[in-house]
């Protein structure tokens, strides 16, 4: 009788310890959910109609910022919790942003430069790249255009001159309708500065 009971409290043991392994194991599972859903893994809150600019120069500070439309270099720095804004000038910190920006805060501290966004980094946060500016290797990135298409419009755009719209690509012979359909949402065409 002492052996059947020995014998059922080991069943009873071992199946306690593998319930509280399922039990960790689902937990560790759930609260990875909960983690990945609780907002982006970028800093700062998603703000539908703003625009994403990508902050860098400074280990501390760099990452994507969602900001509100018509935002201002001092807006991302505010937002990106720098305080000593004294050695910035006002000239930099007025300059307004737009969705796809890449502010870089120089080596030369408050020094700030704009520029682009990478096309990868572009497309990856869903933004669209600029035709007139993508390498071949970039318009490789766009789903439906391969190697034979990324060299046709570079092709295109070196022999004719930019394109002056995103449909301009099914005009010039580089695509046809089925596949402009497929990638127009990837492209944009930037307008030129005054």
């Amino acid at each position: 009788m002492k052996e059947k009971t020995l014998v059922n409290r080991q069943i009873y043991g071992a199946i306690c310890i593998v319930l509280i392994v399922v039990f960790i194991y689902a937990a560790r599972n759930v609260f990875q959910y909960v983690r990945f859903f609780a907002g982006p893994a970028v800093c700062g809150e998603y703000i539908p109609s703003g625009i994403m600019v990508k902050f860098a120069g400074d280990k501390n500070y760099g990452g994507i910022y969602y900001l509100p439309q018509e935002a201002l270099v001092s807006d991302l720095v505010r937002k990106a919790g720098i305080d000593d804004i004294a050695g910035f000038k006002e000239s930099d910190l007025a300059r307004m942003l737009h969705s796809g920006d890449k502010v870089v805060c120089g080596t030369a501290r408050y020094r700030v430069t704009i520029e682009d966004i990478a096309a990868p980094v572009r497309l990856a946060l869903g933004m669209p790249i600029d035709l007139n500016k993508a390498t071949r290797d970039e318009l490789k990135l766009i789903p439906g255009i391969g190697t034979k298409t990324a060299s046709k419009i570079i092709k295109v755009r070196k022999d004719e001159g930019e394109f002056s719209t995103v449909e301009a690509l099914k005009l010039s012979g580089c695509m046809g309708e089925k596949r402009y359909d497929r990638v127009k949402e990837y492209l944009y065409i930037k307008p030129s500065s005054p």
